[in-house]
């Protein structure tokens, strides 16, 4: 009797416990749906739909002589055994919109 008691208090946890496990695969998998679908506005919207989410790194704020705000980004570009290369961009905010202008070395 005792060995049937045990043999479905096991059987019981187990399945808790699978469900358990499936309910925070399903929550981690909301949470990373929901973090690629953030949208922001403004400038760093932007810079996320024209470069990608998370791919650029601002390297510099800028403020010129109207005072409008202008980003200096890069985006890494990395290639196997090789150094990474850069490619620069300077963002800002134009009349109609927001532009990005790229820079060569």
């Amino acid at each position: 009797m005792l060995n049937i008691l045990v043999f479905v208090l096991i059987a019981v946890t187990l399945v808790l416990l699978s469900i358990f496990v499936d309910g925070l695969i399903e929550l981690n998998r909301q949470e990373q749906e929901d973090k690629n679908h953030f949208v922001r506005d403004g400038l760093e919207g932007y810079m996320d739909q024209t470069f990608g989410i998370g791919r650029f790194k601002v390297f510099k704020t800028l403020l010129d002589s109207e005072g409008n705000i202008r980003y200096l980004v890069y985006l890494p570009k990395y290639e196997w055994l090789k150094a990474p290369t850069y490619h620069w961009y300077e963002v800002y905010e134009a009349p109609n919109g927001y532009r990005h202008i790229a820079y060569e070395r």
